[in-house]
């Protein structure tokens, strides 16, 4: 094992122990059952064109509770499962979030268009990744208000480049103040896309 990846891993939190699952209501199972099973459910999301794998294998290995989320969830056109309150509670005590990065976090989620931000779990990840790989220079299309982008900085080293693009000025400014904020502005090297395709 590198020395880089021992100090990542020996560096992560432990987790919490895992929350409580209800078991899968009557109502939840004879839905499942209505549809022909867990194998008929899934032959017609494949059918759909949903992601039939995933529900596939969650038909096949899981309770009848996740196989009905699931099913709800491609009804929905969503990608993955989504999270219960309680779940995203559990991912949030267990990420190790910087405190600048829960306000850009917080701020950002009464702006529209939030859902394009990624989430605390992904940033840590991005984090980890730059850190395990010694990346030097970074590059995201796409910053919107900063969140990963802000994550990335603040796990390079002080040599450390990130090159930032975005097309909204008032996302930009967001994140140009959060890279002061942080202390990582002089690793950030943030482009308006937008002026790129006016020159």
């Amino acid at each position: 094992m590198s020395s880089h990846l021992a100090a990542a891993a020996s560096a992560l939190p432990l987790p919490l122990p895992p929350p409580a699952v209800a078991a899968p209501s009557r109502a939840l199972r004879a839905l499942i059952l209505s549809r022909g099973g867990a194998a008929a459910v899934c032959s017609s999301l494949r059918r759909g064109g949903t992601p039939a794998c995933l529900v596939r294998r969650l038909c096949s290995h899981h309770s009848a509770a996740a196989a009905a989320t699931a099913l709800e969830e491609a009804r929905r056109g969503r990608k993955q499962l989504g999270m219960t309150p309680a779940l995203y509670d559990y991912l949030l005590a267990n990420v190790r979030e910087h405190p600048i990065l829960r306000e850009l976090r917080e701020e950002t989620a009464a702006m529209r268009g939030s859902q394009m931000q990624v989430s605390p779990a992904q940033a840590q990840l991005l984090s980890m990744l730059v850190q395990i790989l010694g990346a030097r220079r970074c590059i995201e299309v796409g910053v919107f208000t900063g969140y990963s982008s802000l994550a990335v900085a603040l796990a390079l080293p002080e040599s450390g480049h990130l090159v930032a693009c975005e097309r909204d000025d008032r996302c930009l400014e967001v994140a140009k103040k959060y890279y002061q904020r942080a202390g990582v502005a002089h690793k950030v090297i943030d482009v308006n896309i937008h002026l790129l395709y006016l020159g």
